[in-house]
């Protein structure tokens, strides 16, 4: 009867090691650089703030940066900023089309490592507050 308790326990203890492997392996895996970022959160007073990220072919990093008004106004001017790694990629007023959104694309060179891009934008009529971020 100990012979196979001995057996079951070596068979155990190898299929723990095993598991153990396997998990370091899935570990690596998750380290591996994400290629692109698609974030939306609330912004302050019920707009919809989003904010995409994706390498390009090029090795250029494509930044798509917007607010979606809860209200379908046109011409509302908003203040945006967006920085990478704490630099300033983008600064300006932009006013919304006619569904009451607005959209930002830049392209920018990677730097080296990642690359954290945080994005803020404000309705300068009501003082509404959007801010979202995403690394790559």
């Amino acid at each position: 009867m100990k012979k196979i308790q001995t057996v079951t326990t070596l068979a155990v203890a190898g299929a723990m090691s095993l598991g153990a492997a396997g998990a370091g392996a899935s570990v690596a895996a998750a380290s591996t650089k994400v290629s692109s970022v698609n974030n939306s959160a609330k912004c302050t007073k019920g707009s919809v703030d989003n904010l995409q990220i994706q390498r390009e072919d090029t090795g250029q990093l494509s930044i798509d940066m917007g607010v979606d008004m809860s209200r379908h106004l046109s011409g509302v001017p908003w203040r945006v900023k967006a920085y990478d790694n704490g630099s300033l990629i983008t600064k300006a007023t932009v006013r919304t089309v006619s569904d009451g959104s607005f959209s930002i694309t830049r392209l920018i060179s990677p730097k080296a490592g990642s690359n954290h891009v945080v994005f803020y934008a404000t309705n300068l009529r009501t003082g509404e507050t959007c801010r979202l971020n995403g690394t790559v």
